[in-house]
């Protein structure tokens, strides 16, 4: 199997996490327990004590939150499958989603077709906006691409 690296670098408060992950943020917390050292390299505190979590972290959790809603597993048993693929020897340090390799081009594909469609939908809405501005703020189309051969956004 191959596997898939999902990293991002993003700092979030407990708040922040808990909505992401529709999670309350006690069930955040009991998480965070059952993952005890794994978080701690990527858990920091703000001002007033608040938790801080890296996107490493986030990333934890989301992984964490998938082994128990794909394999039905409690969350310490999902904490403890998820500390073994953390422990994995072969890989560098991060999350793995693990996926064989005839599944994991189809899927980047698939990520790779969402992403260019949800571009597209942005950049039509940018267009509309424009066809809308007053007289006084027409110059702001001067400073946007002009469709998909612009390389500035894609």
């Amino acid at each position: 199997m191959r596997s898939f690296f999902l990293y991002t670098t993003a700092m979030a408060t407990l708040e922040d996490v808990a909505r992401f992950l529709g999670l309350s943020k006690s069930a955040v917390r009991n998480r965070v327990n059952a993952l005890g050292e794994t978080l701690d390299a990527y858990l920091s505190r703000g001002e007033r004590n608040r938790l801080i979590f890296e996107g490493e972290a986030v990333a934890i959790l989301r992984r964490l939150e998938e082994l128990r809603e794909s394999e039905g597993l409690l969350i310490q048993e999902a904490a403890e499958r998820l500390k073994w693929e953390l422990s994995y020897t072969e890989q560098p340090p991060g999350v793995y989603i693990m996926l064989p390799a005839e599944v994991e081009s189809s899927v980047l594909k698939e990520v790779v077709q969402e992403l260019c469609d949800e571009r597209d939908h942005w950049r039509s809405y940018a267009k509309m906006l424009q066809s809308v501005l007053p007289n006084s703020l027409k110059w702001l189309t001067n400073i946007s691409p002009t469709g998909p051969s612009d390389r500035r956004l894609n």
